[in-house]
């Protein structure tokens, strides 16, 4: 084989391992973003998934008494009550806090971030949820805690 021969052949290599660099890069770009697609519809699950188990508490007859009236007036809670409800509003601002911490790394949809954010906004403008906060804000995220003070200085 001649020199010239060989040239030829190793442009025709450089050439198809160029094509093959893009071709990968396309490959490795399409599964990017498909594992993307799948961490924001599996965060959102997530997120359906911690309201569902909150939701769970309206299902006791006693605790949705409670509730109402906590709503009304926390301050008429029994302790055990008053516990109770704690411990729900609790779960209510950790869903918060997860939503926010996720959305905020890009893992989770603008519109879809946009409908939770606004439900707890609306829950945190009841007297009890902001009792609740005021007194138990030093246990979330710096982050997440400085996000719903300024909502709350907002209202």
């Amino acid at each position: 084989m001649s020199y010239g021969k060989l040239q030829e052949w190793a442009l025709v290599a450089e050439i198809v391992g160029a094509i093959a660099v893009v071709v990968s890069l396309i490959y490795v770009g399409v599964g990017v973003r498909q594992n993307t697609a799948a961490i924001l519809v599996s965060n959102h699950q997530s997120i359906v998934a911690m309201d569902i188990d909150r939701n769970t508490w309206y299902r006791d007859l006693e605790f949705a008494a409670a509730y109402e009236l906590a709503i009304e007036d926390y301050t008429k809670l029994s302790p055990a009550q008053l516990r109770q409800f704690r411990t729900f509003v609790a779960d209510t601002f950790n869903t918060w806090e997860y939503g926010f911490i996720t959305h905020s790394r890009g893992m989770m949809d603008d519109t879809i971030w946009g409908g939770w954010d606004q439900y707890y906004r609306n829950e945190l403008k009841r007297e009890s949820y902001q009792w609740f906060w005021n007194s138990s804000k030093t246990g979330f995220s710096d982050d997440f805690r400085n996000n719903v003070d300024s909502i709350q200085a907002d209202m």
